[in-house]
């Protein structure tokens, strides 16, 4: 064995032992092939763009509740929305404060009436009162709680038809008097308004007369549940 040839054994052997880096006499220094680069993955036919995206945050806003608070008689959502309208740009109705206590006959209509259609039931808030011709209307809002259920009573002495429409916006249909004659009432025995929300609600309340003019008072009612 020549020189050489036992210099280059004796090389391998502290290279097997980790001595030495790997050279290419000993079969270790060879570069390995070059492996092809990894394509990029293409994920638009297997997964939508919108798919890796975070969903959009719920809105903040509690939705409306729809369902009416007592029986309606009136569907339409197109008379709906023409009533809320001619709500919106009537007239404010005048609120008179402890005004179904008054001594005045529009006071002593609503109770009187109250005393049947709202039986067992006590005002609450002050008294919406005014004086409409045949077709007009008056509104205000009306905020109804939690916890309580509720009637809308009216009177007029010479409107032969009054009615009034509970409505929310945009044009929603809350309830509705039921009677032609001149004591609405919205929400009377035996079905009340008894609000399902847990935070006040705030409705428009629109007060129309259907046939006649006059002087006209409507009171809301209320009681625990």
């Amino acid at each position: 064995m020549t020189k050489s040839v036992t210099h280059a054994l004796v090389l391998c052997a502290f290279v097997a032992a980790g001595s030495l880096p790997a050279l290419s006499a000993c079969g270790g220094g060879k570069k390995p092939a070059d492996s092809p680069a990894p394509e990029a993955s293409d994920t638009s036919s297997s997964e939508s763009p919108l798919a890796s995206s975070a969903a959009p945050a719920a809105s903040s806003a509690a939705p409306v509740d729809s369902a009416p608070l007592t029986q309606v008689l009136l569907t339409d959502s197109g008379q709906i929305t023409k009533i809320f309208d001619a709500a919106n740009a009537a007239p404010a109705a005048t609120m008179k404060p402890n005004g179904a206590t008054g001594g005045d006959a529009l006071a002593k209509g609503v109770r009187d009436a109250a005393k049947k259609l709202a039986a067992g039931m006590q005002p609450d808030g002050a008294m919406a009162m005014g004086s409409l011709k045949e077709k007009q209307h008056l509104q205000t809002d009306i905020t109804l709680q939690p916890g309580k259920c509720y009637a809308i009573v009216g009177y007029s002495k010479k409107i032969k038809d009054l009615d009034l429409y509970l409505l929310l916006p945009p044009g929603i249909l809350s309830g509705q008097d039921l009677t032609d004659d001149n004591r609405p009432i919205i929400g009377g025995p035996p079905q009340p308004m008894c609000p399902v929300s847990s935070t006040p609600v705030t409705y428009k309340l629109d007060i129309f007369a259907d046939a006649g003019s006059g002087d006209v008072a409507v009171q809301l009612f209320s009681k625990g549940k």
